[in-house]
């Protein structure tokens, strides 16, 4: 187009979208986001459960009045649209919420890991120590006294196990 004022100097806008992408890339939109958010929190909270039971398990986990993100006036027909992702849009605050609550799911789910890690090295040190020699022994006891001294076993005795 001759004489027009387009140009193929780059400009702030077409600088961003380089930054996150080529142009022919689409970024994830909210409602999928926190489609992906919801159902990843619903399988840590209620798996192998059926929709309703975890649709139902993210809704009390955000309202519960002990989750510092909690939504207060979150229905429950709202947490079905996220989870199906018929969601029109997606509050900025929602998608926080779900955030941290999957965070917080995920390091109990990783403290409970640790934990039953724990007790299985316990088992086997208290166990006859069938196959094992001497220096093994030690190194077991020596890894389960590191991760008691730590906290991890005298903490995670709570809600986390």
């Amino acid at each position: 187009m001759i004489g027009s004022d387009f140009s193929g100097k780059r400009s702030r806008f077409s600088e961003s979208r380089s930054e996150h992408g080529d142009a022919g890339e689409r970024s994830m939109s909210s409602v999928v986001r926190t489609q992906l958010l919801t159902r990843d929190v619903a399988k840590i909270l209620a798996p192998h459960q059926g929709w309703k039971k975890q649709v139902s398990a993210v809704h009390n986990a955000l309202t519960n009045k002990k989750f510092e993100q909690r939504i207060e006036d979150l229905t429950w027909n709202r947490v079905r649209s996220w989870f199906f992702g018929e969601a029109r849009r997606v509050d900025y605050e929602e998608v926080i919420a779900l955030q941290e609550l999957k965070a917080v799911e995920e390091a109990k789910r990783a403290r409970r890991e640790l934990g039953e890690t724990i007790d299985r090295l316990e088992a086997l040190l208290t166990a006859p120590a069938a196959g094992l020699g001497g220096e093994e022994v030690r190194e077991l006891g020596r890894l389960a006294g590191a991760l008691d001294r730590a906290g991890i076993k005298a903490a995670g005795d709570g809600d986390a196990r």
